[in-house]
């Protein structure tokens, strides 16, 4: 993937997700024509609990849990107050995530995509239609962030 691009998605995810209030909230499915499942959707953007009711220690499972994941890890590309903005790359293709946390939750995001990641249906901050793949790779972040978010 051309370096140059990658790092203009970045930064301009970065600048956007400064933007907003990093709060992880309620994901509420919408039935868009042509996007993916609510089951799939949901497995992704849903609330993450946080059991250990400490931001600080949110964050630092986000980081392990990143580095944890099946195949490539996650990379962070930058932080905010409340979030991590996190991006995936794999054979000139990228993901980008914006991983917001507080006391009580974690939630994933999506903040952008290059190549076969680029979002086709968005609806806020959640991606309804993309590359099949899209909704395996993040399961796996999902479920190495709930491990890590257990072991902090």
């Amino acid at each position: 993937m051309n370096r140059l691009l990658c790092s203009w998605i970045a930064a301009s995810a970065l600048f956007l997700s400064a933007q907003s209030l990093a709060e992880p909230t309620v994901f509420e499915y919408q039935k868009v024509s042509g996007g993916v499942s609510a089951k799939k959707m949901k497995a992704i953007y849903d609330l993450i609990p946080n059991p250990t009711g400490d931001a600080k220690k949110a964050r630092l499972a986000i980081l392990q849990g990143m580095q944890q994941t099946k195949g490539v890890a996650w990379l962070v590309e930058g932080e905010g107050d409340g979030y991590v903005l996190a991006r995936w790359d794999y054979k000139g293709h990228a993901i980008i995530h914006r991983i917001e946390y507080n006391n009580d939750a974690v939630q994933i995001k999506y903040a952008g995509g290059v190549n076969d990641y680029q979002c086709a249906i968005q609806k806020g901050d959640f991606c309804y239609k993309t590359h099949r793949n899209y909704y395996k790779y993040n399961r796996s972040l999902v479920k190495e962030l709930k491990r890590a978010l257990g072991n902090v």
